[in-house]
């Protein structure tokens, strides 16, 4: 099997799995920065690789692996809007989290000072 074959399936396998955390209801709960880390590192691996037009096409099983990569890109960029969506909103519930915080912290401040 060749080092290309071998690229292309790992990065499929990862790919699938994103796409079934990101296709499930609460996807967005469960995919971590490393997620996206694996992701971007897969893609820049593979992408390297067949931008360079190094690719042999009498592979067969090649062929049919870069397919499914293909096939795999698409739906993960198909799902990118709603994981913005998520993270825009978690980015938000953070923010809104920091700011109840920093107002208690405030007021224990000012209640210490007070007595």
């Amino acid at each position: 099997m060749s080092e290309l074959l071998e690229r292309v399936q790992h990065a499929n396998q990862n790919l699938g799995q994103l796409v079934d955390m990101l296709s499930a209801n609460d996807g967005c709960i469960r995919i971590t920065p490393e997620h996206l880390s694996i992701l971007l590192s897969e893609l820049l691996r593979v992408g390297e690789r067949v931008q360079s037009g190094d690719i042999p096409e009498s592979d067969p099983e090649l062929s049919v692996a870069l397919h499914q990569y293909r096939r795999l890109l698409e739906q993960v960029r198909d799902l990118l809007p709603s994981l913005q969506a998520c993270l825009l909103t978690e980015r938000a519930r953070l923010e809104a989290e920091r700011s109840h915080l920093e107002a208690a912290h405030a007021w224990a401040e000012s209640s210490k000072s007070s007595r």
